[in-house]
């Protein structure tokens, strides 16, 4: 209603309005000069003409029309993005709640979502919302007048401001915001209770870094904007908006996917953001980016209302200002933590001078409280962290502290931390995994500044040394070997650096990276020289002639013969007889793969002998693997999977270090294939398995997948085959597309699994695969490789093309797998000239003896001989003997050829294979 509508005088119209200010009776008199008795006259004719019940209903219509609810709490300069959920979350809190503090850090947007709250909630509190902005109040005695003020309740006199915030407000439905409380807690506090008490249906909504901590209080934390998996969230859309405004529209999923990635690192704080999103137009994706390392000074120089949010720096000033030197230290010094920490490495680091260590802990407390610190539950106990930003902060007061023996202590820690993790990887003791995954961030800091730093190399060196042994059973061989070349790089002698570069050598060869092993290899066999041991210099050297002819498959271009003499011409001329020098250069001969090589029945005992008199198993079974060769070409498969096997046992008690651990890598490969040029389905399954279970292949799980791939499709296992393909394919394109003739077995195998099941696009892929790790065009990739032609014969076969399964079988291949695979491939001739009718009598009793001791083999050759003689009832008894040697196809396979009622029951079976 209309003042003078209701004829209210100017006079009563100003009494009016000085009620609204919250003045007494007398207090109105002696502003307008009036008498006491003459004010109370007007105060009864304005109740009359308004129609007002009561005095308090006066004073409430006062308040209200002096004071309009909506002026109360001021619109923001830009769009508020997101936060629909914490926006519906912190109203329902103050529907519940008479008192809400919305907590959280520096810069996460709490005053932004606490106006567009109190906006939202206009309804909900018809008469009144006020907003009272802290951070200009130094003097916490001031809060209450600081309020009184920002209400526009005048400066009474007589009456305390707190009675003069309890009359003003009343029992009106009201809201009042009071913003960035922290430097004020304890009067915020005190306030609070006294209003919610004298003013019933008063509600409060705070905003601090820091919780009252009263019992009346609802704590809503505020954390930073949401980044999905899919690179969207509210975190992108803020920014996308601020760098629109600013002159730089994001376009396309690349945009967006940076984003994304900067949100991210920015864990998604609103202050952050905006500060980033202003810098795009100027600077370009990439040197934001890139400045991220440095984000306190690239991140400043915001246009913002308040001072401490014109950059990131000047936001943590303002927290770190109100901490006390205890938890200021503790700060700083909790910056070198790169992970979640405990506190009981907190304490290591951070309690010495004048903070004890008992102090630490009350101090973790406190910086949580404030929003400077996280607490991190887990498994392992609990943790703490600090986001990036926080961190970096700590760290630049850190420098500016000049704290330098919190940074040794720090390194001192991960050292002993290291080294206990080590100690437990060899009493195979529960947790270590974890635990190193809980501290590697930590670790890898600590070496990155130690090692830049001379008086604290040593500590490096052994810092990466034992994180290199770590990682390496952890399953990340990539970091591992750069970690061992670090350690050789850091080591204060040569001997020391031969060594670290052996081991890096070693782990190279197990990610199967020839050329980088073999530089490693050399490199350590100069230094051992350097050193004056010709003797080891001599061992490593036949090592690296042994990679160049052993493992010619891991090289492109296969062995250079020059290079393999070069390095065993060098090998024996430092050896000198050495006992040791001498088993290493028989081995390396032994493994020599060309045809000009020495009869194995010479060299390949004497490398046995004296790799045994040596006593190094590793050598002894390298001079295994050469034994198994050697066996394999004398047509004896069945002995060289028992040697393959006698590899395993041999290697199985020892320490996994790198060393051995190829060693055992490559035992079960060959155990692996030789079972299945046996005919041993089970223990090529068994072996394959055991080699993906070696931890330190999980990193590169593509170099486990590859031995399954020949074992599941053989025995019919194809729905596994199709999901290890999924993810050697992965892997293998992640590492460049490699060639690597020695790893094709399995894509060969998947290639002809996809040609069964009909899918011709995933044959022609991996047809491609194959031909890529050969180095030949696709039309080439299943020929002249000995197991090639094995599996594109199986294939002619289900295909019902005996005719092209000769045709493939006649190709000449390459020696060793042609021989491994040499029963194979004798009883699929014996079976393609069954079916084409052009079999010999001869040639199928001779099959008979051919495979004997490969039950697949051999039930192929049975079946042959029963489908060339017309019984049925034999052809149907050899699916049992399949089943019973766990090859699930060839067992289908039969019901097919046997025809009649198991016809159908064969093609069913053959289809649920996958």
């Amino acid at each position: 209603m209309a003042l003078a509508e209701a004829g209210v005088s100017s006079r009563e119209a100003e009494v009016l309005d000085l009620l609204g200010d919250a003045l007494s009776h007398a207090e109105i008199a002696a502003r307008l000069f009036l008498s006491v008795r003459t004010v109370e006259s007007h105060v009864a004719s304005l109740r009359r003409k308004l129609a007002l019940a009561d005095h308090r209903a006066l004073v409430q219509l006062a308040v209200g029309r002096h004071r309009p609810g909506a002026a109360g709490i001021p619109s923001p300069l830009t769009t508020f993005v997101g936060r629909a959920r914490e926006r519906a979350e912190l109203a329902e809190a103050l529907r519940g709640s008479r008192l809400v503090t919305a907590v959280g850090p520096g810069g996460v947007g709490k005053t932004r979502l606490a106006l567009a709250v109190a906006h939202q909630l206009t309804a909900s509190f018809p008469q009144g919302r006020w907003y009272a902005d802290l951070v200009p109040v130094t003097d916490p005695a001031l809060v209450t007048a600081a309020v009184v003020a920002a209400l526009g309740l005048g400066e009474p006199s007589g009456r305390t401001p707190e009675e003069v915030l309890v009359g003003g407000i009343g029992d009106r439905k009201a809201l009042l915001v009071l913003d960035n409380c922290e430097h004020v807690l304890d009067s915020v506090a005190v306030l609070t209770e006294q209003l919610l008490s004298g003013c019933p249906r008063l509600v409060v909504l705070a905003t601090s870094r820091v919780r009252m901590v009263v019992p009346h209080e609802r704590a809503y934390p505020v954390t930073g904007l949401s980044v999905t998996n899919e690179g969207d969230g509210d975190a992108v859309a803020l920014f996308a908006v601020r760098a629109a405004a600013a002159g730089r529209a994001m376009t396309g999923p690349e945009d967006q996917r940076r984003t994304a990635a900067l949100c991210q690192s920015l864990h998604g704080s609103p202050l952050a953001i905006e500060l980033a999103a202003a810098r795009l137009p100027a600077l370009g994706w990439e040197v934001l980016s890139a400045g991220l390392a440095d984000r306190m000074r690239l991140l400043a120089g915001g246009s913002r209302r308040q001072p401490r949010q014109q950059s990131l720096e000047k936001t943590l000033d303002w927290s770190y200002r109100l901490l006390d030197e205890v938890d200021r230290a503790v700060l700083r010094r909790l910056s070198l933590f790169a992970a979640p920490f405990t506190p009981s490495a907190a304490a290591a680091v951070c309690g010495f001078g004048e903070v004890s260590p008992a102090a630490v802990g009350l101090a973790l407390g406190r910086l949580c409280d404030h929003s400077l610190l996280a607490p991190a539950a887990g498994p392992q106990g609990q943790r703490f962290f600090a986001l990036e930003t926080i961190r970096q902060y700590g760290t630049r007061q850190l420098d500016r502290a000049a704290e330098t023996e919190a940074r040794e202590r720090h390194l001192r820690w991960c050292l002993e931390t290291a080294t206990a993790l080590d100690l437990a990887t060899g009493h195979e003791q529960q947790g270590w995994r974890a635990e190193l995954d809980a501290t590697v961030d930590d670790l890898r800091a600590a070496l990155g500044w130690s090692a830049a730093e001379s008086r604290h190399r040593s500590e490096a060196h052994l810092l990466a040394l034992t994180l290199a042994r770590l990682l390496f059973l952890r399953g990340r061989p990539g970091e591992s070997q750069r970690r061992y070349e670090s350690a050789a790089s850091l080591a204060d002698d040569p001997a020391t650096r031969a060594r670290a570069l052996a081991r890096a050598a070693a782990v190279a060869k197990c990610r199967v990276d020839a050329l980088a092993a073999l530089r490693l290899e050399r490199s350590a066999a100069d230094n051992a020289l350097a050193a004056g041991d010709p003797v080891s210099a001599a061992v490593t050297t036949a090592r690296a002639a042994e990679l160049v002819s052993r493992f010619r498959g891991m090289f492109a271009a296969g062995k250079d013969e020059q290079l393999f003499e070069e390095l065993m011409v060098r090998a024996e001329e430092l050896g000198d007889g050495d006992l040791g020098a001498q088993a290493a250069i028989l081995t390396a001969r032994a493994n020599d793969r060309s045809p000009t090589a020495a009869g194995p029945t010479t060299v390949v005992q004497q490398a046995l002998e004296r790799a045994r008199e040596a006593g190094n198993p590793v050598i002894e079974s390298a001079a295994l693997d050469a034994l198994t060769l050697a066996q394999t070409l004398g047509d004896d498969i069945v002995a060289a999977g028992a040697t393959a096997r006698q590899r395993v046992v041999l290697l199985a008690g020892l320490p996994l270090q790198p060393e051995v651990a190829l060693e055992l890598k490559d035992a079960l490969h060959v155990a692996t294939f030789t079972c299945l040029g046996a005919g041993d389905l089970p223990g090529a399954l068994h072996y394959a398995h055991s080699h993906q279970a070696l931890p330190f292949l999980q990193e590169e799980q593509h170099l486990a997948a590859d031995e399954l791939l020949a074992p599941y499709a053989l025995s019919g296992r194809w729905h596994e085959l199709v999901r290890a393909c999924a993810v050697f394919a992965d892997g293998w394109r992640a590492a460049g597309r490699p060639v690597g003739p020695g790893r094709a077995l399995g894509p060969a195998a998947a290639a002809m699994v996809f040609g069964m099941r009909g899918d011709e696009a995933a044959r022609a892929e991996w047809l491609g695969i194959l031909a890529t790790m050969h180095g030949v065009e696709p039309a080439d990739a299943g020929t002249g490789t000995g197991y090639g032609e094995v599996f594109e014969a199986l294939l002619a076969l289900h295909r019902g093309r005996p005719d092209e399964a000769l045709r493939r079988l006649s190709v000449p291949a390459g020696s060793f797998y042609r021989q491994v695979f040499s029963q194979w491939a004798a009883a699929l001739a014996v079976e393609a000239g069954a079916l084409t009718g052009a079999a010999d009598q001869r040639a199928l009793s001779d099959a008979a003896d051919t495979v004997a001791g490969n039950p697949v083999a051999s039930a192929i050759v049975r079946r042959a001989q029963a489908l060339e003689a017309g019984d049925r009832s034999v052809v149907l008894a050899t699916a049992d003997a399949f089943e019973d040697a766990g090859c699930r196809y060839q067992s289908a396979r039969t019901l097919v050829l046997a025809g009649g009622p198991e016809r159908e029951a064969g093609l069913a079976a053959i289809e649920a294979l996958g």
